[in-house]
């Protein structure tokens, strides 16, 4: 152990980028004046254990948007994805007066983003929900028991990523449609206009929503954007010529999407290869949607330990990174995307913290984010440990790593404001650096 002499509290941080990586503590304890306000400063560096956890393709299903379609990976195997989802009517809709005639109604999804092979042909199926969809779901929950055992298909398509309809090049939005049929649209029309919905809550009894899943094909994954249903019809507006003598015969379209207001739950199926789970290869694993997360264990017991040693109180700093294992990483074609924001949360916990819709904290909650050098970096996760170094367990605390979606909203003066944390249900995956010199815990300890 080296003990350094220091005269200003900056100098712990310096020492602590030059620390060696073991088990040793180092004091880098200074004094500064007057001598009865004496500040001594030790690093520590500990390793930590990690292993690779299925998810079970079970985790909170409620998200921001939906993932169709199947894909398939030499690593990470299999992931298929379907939703169910509910349609928002919104306050004041409404048809036209003097309905003419409903042209055409079409089911519209929406993307911008994909995984997979654009040509790979994929099938579109429809299914109308005969049960209410559930407020709390879980992705490996059969969605078939809200179709009924004889399911009505509202609606089908063939589809290729590269052949949906181009919506804007700006965003690379694209579109599939199918065809939903005069008399669905006609069922719509004569609900509202009989008064059988007048709101959101009563239109969700009336049309309880809709089961979209693949009925053939692999090799993509779409992240859906919007879900819509569009009802293009005609209306007489009487007395609405260019000087208000005449009737004239207008286009009109009444639009229901699936918005935050409604449930959007996703169905997720993984194949996991038991290559991920093998323990002693220095790298453990992410996978989404609802594939594999990575587990970790602070030496919580260790760190109380060294510091009773020498009599150390404080945990001023204390340093977690996971490093992307980016030589095994997959270059192919291909590929699936990584996440790029990570939750570090108490494996207990995770559970009610979705289902609940807990936000994170920054202190017993933590967020990571992906840098360009692959890695993830948590800051200072002091707080964390000292909350549970103070709760004198007899086992060291395990954490789930799990890769999230954040929800900001934007008020009036331009201030972002945290209203959501999602498990992360698109298509990615991430290989984690899992060995003494990468995954470990930087600590500062101080005391006057």
């Amino acid at each position: 152990m080296k003990v350094k002499s220091v005269f200003a509290i900056v100098s712990c941080f310096i020492a602590l980028a030059f620390a060696s990586c073991d088990d040793d503590l180092n004091s880098i304890g200074g004094t500064i004046q007057p001598p009865a306000d004496s500040i001594s400063v030790l690093t520590d560096t500990l390793a930590i254990k990690a292993r690779t956890i299925s998810m079970q393709d079970s985790v909170y299903a409620r998200t921001i948007n939906g993932v169709l379609g199947q894909y398939e990976d030499n690593l990470f195997g299999t992931i298929k994805s379907d939703y169910l989802c509910q349609f928002y009517f919104p306050e004041g809709g409404k048809f036209q007066d003097n309905l003419v005639k409903i042209d055409s109604v079409q089911f519209a999804i929406d993307f911008n983003s994909y995984s997979g092979d654009t040509l790979a042909p994929m099938g579109l199926s429809v299914y109308e929900a005969t049960k209410a969809i559930p407020e709390n779901f879980y992705t490996n929950a059969d969605p078939t028991k809200y179709i009924g055992d004889k399911p009505i298909l509202l609606a089908s398509e063939a589809y290729t990523i590269s052949g949906a309809k181009v919506v804007s090049k700006t965003t690379n939005q694209r579109e599939i449609i199918a065809d939903l049929g005069i008399d669905f649209g006609k069922r719509i029309y004569n609900g509202w206009k009989d008064k059988k919905f007048t709101d959101n809550a009563s239109f969700n009894s009336f049309f309880k929503g809709t089961y979209v899943t693949t009925n053939f094909g692999s090799g993509s994954l779409i992240r859906v954007l919007y879900t819509s249903i569009d009802i293009y019809y005609k209306y007489n507006d009487v007395l609405g010529n260019h000087n208000n003598t005449a009737d004239t015969i207008r286009s009109a379209t009444f639009s229901l999407t699936v918005t935050p207001e409604v449930m959007q739950l996703n169905h997720i199926k993984n194949k996991n290869p038991d290559e991920l789970f093998v323990e002693g290869t220095g790298a453990t694993y992410l996978k989404t949607p609802a594939g594999v997360y990575t587990e970790v264990t602070f030496p919580i017991n260790k760190i109380r330990a060294n510091m009773a040693t020498k009599n150390f109180k404080t945990i001023n700093t204390a340093l977690f990174t996971l490093k992307g294992y980016t030589e095994k990483e997959s270059t192919a074609k291909y590929e699936l995307s990584r996440p790029t924001t990570l939750l570090l949360i108490n494996k207990d916990s995770v559970d009610s913290f979705f289902s609940q819709r807990k936000l994170y904290d920054g202190k017993t909650t933590i967020i990571g984010t992906r840098g360009n050098n692959n890695i993830y970096n948590f800051a200072n996760i002091s707080s964390l440990i000292n909350t549970y170094k103070d709760m004198n367990l007899d086992k060291d605390p395990v954490f789930a790593v799990i890769p999230v979606e954040v929800a900001y909203k934007t008020d009036a003066n331009g201030t972002s404001y945290l209203t959501g944390v999602f498990n992360y249900l698109q298509p990615a995956t991430s290989i984690i650096r899992n060995d003494p010199k990468n995954m470990r815990l930087e600590l500062v300890y101080s005391k006057f």
